[in-house]
């Protein structure tokens, strides 16, 4: 068993379809549904009166014109209404009573991608000022009628504000997502010109909330994307895109004329953008581009930040490098957008995108843009707006939302991001014409019209698309304020509730009250005070870990913590009136304290507490409310489809569980360095000193620390909860004084298995435990035990108790019985926070070989596979043409067991091992063992 970050929690998932049942429902229960169909959902008009009115009113579909994305809005609308009047409504030629028509007409006052939507009296009119604002007010037409408006509320006028509305996917060849939490990536490279249906419905949810430009491969971006033999495959899907309104762009490698050169007889050995060679390369790949894809959007360049190549390589400016390909874009109406996300190590991100860019403003040319991430840091849940907002003024810019949450609960923790993006483009910078940075996005601060908003998106293959179904109100809810940034959180909310899952009052009611209060409280878990990343760097930024940031995003003593950005400058980046509130310990948000200055434990916020009680607090408060939005969602069983319902609550039961995982490491650790017990109900706090590892088959003595959080002594019995019948567990007695800790040892004896389990330790008289519940351990099988039992990782990592080691350079042994043939892989070490077996493993791209001996008859082969830092990608293990098992994609700091049963014969024999992962991807071992 492999304990994942989506566990489907059988019980609250079976708790809620068992309520979804129950006898005497006053309403029907819908269909089960999947959540593929997302907010197009075309399902037939329920209220009897009303789908009479709209089948006399709608009858058939004519397009005044042959535009492809004309013939995509008659397709869309024939579908739409099918499906919501429940009868064919075909698309004709002619005029007739009933129509509904959808054209272009000249409007001057509604820039290229407005609508208009006006019913007269035998028709209803769908006019767009180009072919893009046609089909939305297709779209939005079709969204009215969704959300059961009456027919004389139709009409509307609508334009988008920002004039770039744009996704960036951070996909890769090899399929795999950078930061994506719903499966693999949409698009089949290596199928490409061969065209998938999905394809079609991905343009279709992009068009359906105005989204027009989409970058569909990763900033981290391969050069293999740009080589000739793609440009066909790239084109075929531009093609789908275009009959959508939306035009594809490309992330770009700024070294990719070396790259791509490497084996021509006179290869190009530099990327500097003014070396004539360059830009050469250059030019004629935009011009093989154009041929193929004349509605290519342009280049998105990520350069000299995190290891990417760029022009600061060769002594240049960042404007230099961009302007470079700007200039040979622009004749084709191509644009270059170029990230402003870099910085210098882990000491402090927050002042060097600033340093770099302000004195560059003005030098960028038209059809350059910067991009900038909303914050200075990366992505968090709280962070103040980056001053590069305000400190552009002559440049285009667009903001850089993060819709995938990679620090925001991935597709486990319900955090609808809405609300922070409202409360960030609805900063006054106190700069320009208007003051807002949703005033620069859409071009009103300095009169520009290359601007607008991007967003890294969620999308995956899942059949939901996002990896779990409330993550797609994120989607929903960027695209409609990239549209338009006025609209509100809760008009936003509601509209997408209402087009998933259909109008109920109580449920909308119900759900747009978790989704409105979601990502405050995900911070109040979490984040204290704008603090801000506690995750570990280099990992899949999930798990608590704010050992692992002290003194890189805080600086927490026994006397105080935050950090003090007033002596970096950073405060002095803003327009004047920021610069006096943040620089005030007095006038600075709580919100944002932490983020900018140091404080004591007992210092006052505004709201009256000390900061110390406020971490507490917050943390337990922010958990209940989680445990009150999973109860909130199974009361809502019946009024949605059984199958959503069950899915969404498994949803809910992980979120607890990570929840509550946060808020114990996040007040165990502050409690730790400040000894200051809280003014409310105090706790007991546990901590592993041991490591959380166990060997099967053979009785361990636990190591637990337990720490008493309370201003009285405490007495307690605890035992570790068995997992199951094939578990033996003893108890240990101890009595703690306040503020103090004792160690206790607790029996308990594993099965001889090679697993994850989840443990919990069992505390009497029952008490609030932090770090009692829910903690992953690994077990692997007493060495005495096994046939073979092997730590695989560097020659001079911790070794496992009784285990041999196999490091790069254990070749093979035949006196051993294991070790590497040919080519050895590389080793890697996470460091002492983890146990001895997880910390190291062997890997690489290429695949490798181990050889074992294998004993006489049957044995059972368990290898262990997973990363302590970055997600580790599947791990694949062969014996000649035969594979024996596969790892899926794994998060960082997650870990499963493979398994796989061989026969050594007679008398046994050697068994060579293929260890291999997907092209291009870096497969893991760190242990493996035969019983």
């Amino acid at each position: 068993m492999t304990i994942t970050r989506r566990t489907l929690l059988a019980g609250g998932a079976a708790g809620a379809l068992a309520a979804s049942l129950l006898p005497g429902a006053a309403f029907a229960v819908p269909p089960n549904e999947d959540g593929y169909d997302l907010w197009l959902r075309y399902r037939l008009v329920d209220d009897s009166a009303l789908l009479s009115r709209y089948r006399a009113a709608f009858t058939h579909v004519v397009v005044l014109g042959n535009h492809a994305v004309l013939r995509s809005a008659g397709a869309e609308l024939a579908r739409g209404l099918s499906g919501m009047l429940g009868r064919s409504i075909p698309v004709r030629e002619q005029i007739g009573n009933g129509a509904v028509v959808v054209g272009v007409g000249a409007d001057s006052d509604l820039g290229p991608e407005g609508f208009t939507i006006k019913r007269r009296a035998d028709r209803l009119e769908i006019t767009g000022s180009g072919e893009s604002g046609a089909l939305y007010g297709a779209f939005r037409f079709l969204q009215q009628l969704q959300r059961r408006r009456p027919l004389d509320r139709l009409d509307l006028t609508d334009q988008p504000a920002a004039p770039l509305r744009m996704l960036n996917h951070w996909d890769n060849l090899n399929g795999s997502i950078e930061r994506g939490y719903a499966g693999k990536s949409i698009f089949a490279w290596d199928e490409l010109p061969g065209l998938r249906e999905r394809y079609v419905d991905y343009a279709r949810i992009l068009a359906s909330v105005g989204i027009n430009h989409t970058v569909v491969n990763n900033v981290n971006a391969s050069a293999e994307f740009l080589r000739s033999e793609r440009l066909a495959g790239l084109a075929a899907l531009a093609g789908v895109l275009r009959s959508w309104g939306v035009r594809l762009w490309l992330s770009a490698n700024y070294a990719a004329p070396i790259t791509l050169t490497k084996d021509q007889p006179s290869p190009i050995t530099v990327a500097d953008p003014l070396d004539p060679r360059v830009q050469q390369w250059w030019q004629d790949k935009i011009d093989e581009i154009y041929r193929l894809i004349p509605d290519f959007g342009g280049f998105l360049v990520k350069a000299n930040s995190e290891g990417q190549p760029g022009p600061l390589d060769y002594g240049r400016t960042h404007a230099e490098g961009a302007n470079m390909l700007a200039d040979r874009l622009a004749p084709y109406d191509g644009r270059l957008v170029w990230r402003s996300f870099v910085h210098e190590g882990f000491d402090d991100w927050a002042e060097y995108q600033y340093r770099v860019f302000h004195p560059l403003d003005g030098q960028f040319h038209g059809n350059a843009v910067v991009q900038t991430k909303n914050g200075p840091i990366d992505f968090q849940v709280r962070e103040p707006v980056n001053p590069l907002f305000g400190g552009l003024p002559h440049t285009n810019q667009m903001i850089e939302l993060q819709v995938t949450q990679e620090y925001t609960g991935h597709s486990t923790h319900l955090c609808y991001l809405v609300p922070e993006w409202k409360s960030i483009l609805g900063f006054r910078t106190h700069t320009g014409k208007a003051s807002t940075v949703a005033d620069i996005v859409t071009g009103v601060a300095y009169d520009q019209d290359n601007v607008g908003l991007a967003g890294v998106i969620n999308l995956g293959d899942d059949r939901d698309w996002t990896g779990y179904q409330l993550g797609a109100a994120n989607t929903h809810g960027f695209a409609r304020l990239a549209w338009n940034p006025g609209l509100s959180a809760d008009e936003i909310v509601s509209d997408w509730i209402e087009l998933t899952f259909g109008g109920d009052a109580q449920f909308r009611s119900v759900l747009k009250a978790i989704m409105l209060q979601s990502w405050q409280t995900y911070e109040s878990y979490t984040s204290p005070l704008g603090m801000g990343y506690l995750t570990y760097p280099l990992g899949a930024h999930f798990a608590p870990a704010p050992t692992t940031t002290q003194n890189l995003s805080h600086h927490t003593t026994a006397e105080g913590t935050g950090f003090d950005r007033t002596a970096t400058g950073f405060t002095g980046m803003y327009a004047p009136p920021w610069q006096e509130i943040y620089s005030s310990l007095e006038k600075c948000p709580d919100e944002l304290l932490l983020f900018m200055h140091w404080v004591p434990y007992t210092h006052r916020l505004h709201s009256g507490k000390t900061v110390i009680q406020h971490i507490y607090d917050s943390h337990f408060d922010g958990y209940d409310k989680v445990v009150a939005f999973r109860r909130a969602w199974e009361r809502l069983a019946g009024r949605v489809d059984q199958a959503r319902h069950a899915d969404i609550a498994a949803t809910f039961d992980a979120h607890v569980i990570e929840a509550e995982r946060w808020r114990d490491t996040i007040v165990s650790y502050f409690y730790g360095f400040s000894r200051i017990v809280s003014s409310g109900t105090g706790w007991l706090q546990l901590g592993y000193p041991g490591g959380q590892l166990l060997f099967g088959g053979k009785p361990n003595n636990l190591p637990v620390e337990v720490t008493n959080a309370n201003s009285t002594s405490r007495s307690f019995a605890a035992t570790v909860h068995p997992v199951d019948s094939g578990w033996q567990a003893g108890t240990a007695s101890a009595t703690v004084g306040p503020g103090a800790a004792a160690t206790v040892a607790l029996p308990v004896t594993p099965p001889l298995i090679a697993d994850h389990v989840d443990l919990s330790i069992d505390i009497t008289p029952a008490q609030t435990a932090l770090s009692s519940r829910h903690q992953t351990f690994v077990v692997t099988p007493d060495a005495a035990q096994c046939h073979l039992a092997l730590d695989i990782g560097t020659a001079d990592s911790p070794l496992v108790t009784g285990y041999a080691r196999v490091s790069p350079s254990t070749s093979w042994n035949t006196t051993l019985g294991y070790g590497w043939v040919g080519t050895a892989p590389q080793g890697r070490d996470r460091g002492n926070t983890w146990d001895a077996l997880r910390r190291d493993f062997c890997g690489d791209y290429p695949a490798r070989t181990l050889r074992i001996t294998l004993p006489p008859g049957p044995v059972r082969l368990s290898a262990l596979v997973g990363d302590g830092g970055p997600d580790c990608p599947p791990t694949i293990i062969a014996e000649g043409n035969k594979v024996l098992a596969t790892s899926t994609d794994l998060p960082g700091g997650i870990f499963t067991w493979l398994h796989a049963d061989l026969d050594g014969g007679p008398t046994g024999r050697t068994a060579d091992l293929i260890l291999d992962s997907e092209p291009d991807r870096f497969w893991h071992l760190g242990a493996l063992v035969l019983t």
